[in-house]
């Protein structure tokens, strides 16, 4: 327990699964969809408290969309902008949450552009309006995610059971099905 809390530990897999069935279920199309579990997980092991941030936003599709949707692809469209001319802005039509960046500004990173505009001690949760894609990288530490592997991530278990609750309504192959009968 953290802050009086309950925590419950998932696999990072868990969440990316979990946060891509619902990300379905309120709209958005499968890659968008499994782009939204990438950036929840990430922003999950590196700045915790994804996972709430990313249950907050269901309740309301426009602003899943704005959020985990747009956000992301404003955020390439500056990288696209910083390789033809050196450097790229990303402006998000509503503030953004980490939590539907943080796979991308990852991603941008291992490419070799950086991204400017971050917030010191930001969180999950910590918004933007805009990031510049500019400059080089700074290189990415993978401790957090070996150490997610092979421990697990502890997050909030409200957020969490929120989360089954709204995959419920994910449709499954009737194959897969089948499969678990046998």
């Amino acid at each position: 327990m953290t802050d009086g809390r309950h925590q419950v530990v998932v696999a990072p897999r868990e969440i990316h699964d979990l946060v891509f069935r619902c990300a379905r279920v309120a709209g958005l199309d499968a890659g968008a969809a499994d782009r939204a579990g990438r950036n929840v997980t990430a922003a999950e092991v590196h700045l915790g408290g994804a996972v709430e941030v990313f249950a907050s936003a269901l309740g309301d599709p426009q602003r899943l969309v704005a959020e985990f949707g747009a956000g992301p692809d404003a955020l390439v469209e500056a990288e696209v902008e910083a390789r033809a001319n050196g450097s790229g802005v990303a402006t998000f039509g509503v503030p953004t949450p980490l939590a539907a960046l943080a796979s991308v500004v990852a991603d941008i990173g291992g490419r070799g552009l950086g991204v400017q505009g971050l917030p010191d001690g930001a969180t999950a949760a910590t918004t933007v309006d805009g990031l510049d894609v500019c400059g080089a990288s700074t290189p990415a530490d993978g401790a957090a995610s070996a150490r997610a592997a092979r421990e697990g991530l502890s997050v909030d278990q409200r957020a969490f059971d929120a989360l089954v609750i709204a995959a419920r309504s994910f449709l499954v192959a009737e194959s897969i099905l089948d499969g678990i009968e046998d």
